[in-house]
């Protein structure tokens, strides 16, 4: 007969260990695991926010040039505020583009009024200004300013024209200085934003057409 005291009960110190220890080891991989999700959810969303606050930047120049002001609203290339020169006079009226300066604009603030906008780059951030909406003529510099993006390394602003395609407003007065037709024939602009980073080389572009 078997002694009952002979019969093992449970488990032997070993065992225990061994079982703590495959715990202890599934319990660290999934704790990398888990972290390394937790890090790409906050890359993600960086990068998500990041490419809402771009989108948004993009949207609202694309509007403010939808509503520039016509020739029946501004007397001469003065109004705009932003000294003309020979590198934007195939721009619409009440859009005026330097590469120093900005993109300067006349837009409509509703109820029959009118301001003026810039946007620029500075200490690589990317500035709206405003100024007060008026009815009468010169209207008020744009002087009150916004941080709408940051980290951004350079904006740059093309035309595109029948026959020509796409073209900087400079090229496009030395191709023609014979033509003057304040933005006749124009299709559509192209506003392209470079990021600073890796990919710094390629531009955010938003493309606009024109009525």
């Amino acid at each position: 007969m078997m002694n009952p005291h002979d019969t093992q009960q449970g488990f032997t110190l070993i065992e225990v260990l061994v079982a703590l220890t495959l715990m202890a080891l599934v319990s660290l991989i999934s704790w990398r695991g888990l972290e390394a999700v937790q890090h790409t959810g906050e890359r993600l969303d960086d990068r998500a926010e990041e490419t809402l606050s771009l989108l948004r930047a993009l949207s609202q120049i694309e509007r403010d040039i939808l509503l520039h002001a016509g020739p029946d609203i501004l007397p001469g290339p003065t109004a705009t505020g932003v000294a003309e020169t020979q590198a934007n006079t195939q721009l619409p009226p009440g859009i005026v583009w330097n590469a120093s300066t900005g993109l300067g604009l006349v837009r409509d603030a509703g109820d029959g009024r009118w301001q003026q906008l810039r946007w620029y780059l500075k200490d690589g951030r990317l500035f709206r200004a405003a100024g007060a909406p008026s009815h009468l003529l010169p209207l008020p510099a744009a002087e009150k300013s916004v941080i709408v993006l940051e980290q951004v390394r350079a904006m740059t602003v093309k035309v595109w024209k029948a026959n020509q395609g796409w073209i900087a407003p400079q090229q496009d007065q030395a191709a023609n200085p014979a033509n003057r037709g304040g933005g006749a024939g124009m299709i559509g602009l192209e506003i392209a934003l470079y990021r600073e980073g890796p990919a710094s080389d390629k531009p955010y572009r938003k493309v606009v057409l024109l009525p």
